[in-house]
C-alpha cells in the first residue's frame, strides 16, 4: 500500500507545485535530465548484475522473459497500423508504442503481484521487469524514441549513436559486464547508489504530475489515442497472453498467471520519461501514465479473478 501511496502522493505534488506558479516551465524537462543521467542509470548499475549472476537461464525463463518483447512489439505492429489509419504525427505514434507497449512491472506490479499471489510471485516479477521491460526500454524503446523523436539541443545524430550514448544503455552495457564478471560494487557503492536509484520514481512521478492535465478540453482532444492506447494496454494484452499461455493446456502454470498479470499493469513511469526526452508526444505519454495507474489498481484484481 505504501507504493500507491506515494504514487498518488508524488503525483499531487507535482500537480500542486505547478500551480503555484513559482516553478518554470521547463521544470519538468530538468527533472526528467536528472532521471535520464542520473537516477535511472543508478537503477540499471543497482539492479542487473546481480540479477544475471543469480538467474540460471533455462527454458522456464522464456515465458516470463518474453512477455515485455512480444507486448512491445504488438504495441509498435498496433500503432503504427492506427497511426497510419487516423493519420498521427511520428511523435504521437512513438509516445503511443512507448507507453502502450511497455509496463509498470516493478514499483506498481511487485505490490500488486505480492498481494495477489504472495511474496513467491515478486522473484518471477524481477526476472519479468530486469530482463524484459529494462532492457526492452533500454533497447527497442530507444530505438523507437530515437527514430519518432528528436534531440532537445536539436542536433540530428543517427539512431545507433543515439542508442549508444544514451546514459542508462552506457549503465546498462557496464552492468552486463559487472555481472558476467561477477564483480560486486562494495558496501558503500552500493549504498550511494542505493540512495540516487530511490529518486527515480519519486522525480519521475511529480515530472508527470507537473504536466498531467484532465481538463475536459485536453481528454477531449486526445480521447481517441488515448483510449485506444489504454485499451491496449489493460485489456487487449493480457488477453493476448492468457491466449497464448492457455493454448493447448487445461491449466495455467503459476510462472503463466503471474506472467499475465504482469501484462495487465498500467503503463511504465520511465516510458514517459524517454518520450519526453525526444521530444515525443509528452501531453499524451503522461495521460497514459496519470490515468493507467488508478485504472490498473481496478483492471489488474479482475484478470487476477479471471485466470484464478
Amino acid at each position: 500500500m505504501a507504493n500507491f501511496a506515494l504514487i498518488f502522493i508524488c503525483l499531487l505534488i507535482g500537480v500542486l507545485i505547478k500551480r503555484t506558479g513559482r516553478f518554470p516551465s521547463t521544470t519538468p524537462a530538468a527533472l526528467n535530465g536528472i532521471i535520464i543521467f542520473v537516477s535511472f542509470p543508478a537503477v540499471v548499475l543497482l539492479q542487473i548484475p546481480p540479477l544475471i549472476k543469480s538467474t540460471s537461464f533455462g527454458s522456464e525463463l522464456l515465458i516470463p522473459i518474453s512477455m515485455a518483447w512480444i507486448q512491445f512489439t504488438l504495441a509498435w505492429i498496433l500503432m503504427s497500423f492506427l497511426a497510419k489509419k487516423y493519420q498521427w504525427s511520428k511523435a504521437r505514434k512513438g509516445a503511443l508504442i512507448l507507453t502502450a507497449g511497455l509496463g509498470n512491472t516493478s514499483f506498481v506490479g511487485f505490490p500488486m503481484l505480492e498481494a495477489l499471489f504472495g511474496i513467491e510471485a515478486v522473484r518471477w516479477g524481477v526476472v519479468i521487469d530486469q530482463l524484459g521491460s529494462f532492457l526492452v526500454l533500454s533497447t527497442l524503446g530507444l530505438l523507437v524514441a530515437s527514430t519518432h523523436g528528436f534531440r532537445s539541443d536539436g542536433k540530428v545524430i543517427s539512431p545507433l549513436k543515439q542508442i549508444i550514448t544514451f546514459p542508462p544503455f552506457v549503465a546498462l552495457t557496464i552492468a552486463v559486464v559487472l555481472g558476467l564478471l561477477n564483480i560486486d560494487f562494495d558496501p558503500i557503492s552500493t549504498n550511494v547508489l542505493g540512495k540516487i536509484a530511490g529518486t527515480l520514481v519519486p522525480l519521475a512521478l511529480i515530472a508527470v504530475g507537473f504536466q498531467l492535465r484532465l481538463s475536459p478540453s485536453v481528454l477531449k482532444r486526445y480521447w481517441r489515442p488515448l483510449t485506444l492506447g489504454l485499451t491496449f494496454k489493460l485489456i487487449l494484452c493480457p488477453i493476448f497472453f492468457l491466449m497464448l499461455y492457455g493454448l493447448g493446456s487445461d491449466s495455467l502454470s503459476f510462472v503463466s498467471k503471474v506472467t499475465i498479470i504482469e501484462s495487465a499493469m498500467a503503463t511504465m513511469i520511465t516510458s514517459a520519461v524517454v518520450a519526453s526526452d525526444f521530444g515525443l508526444d509528452e501531453e499524451l505519454a503522461n495521460l497514459m501514465v496519470g490515468v493507467s495507474i488508478p485504472l490498473s489498481i481496478l483492471t489488474v484484481p479482475l484478470w487476477h479473478l479471471l485466470i484464478s
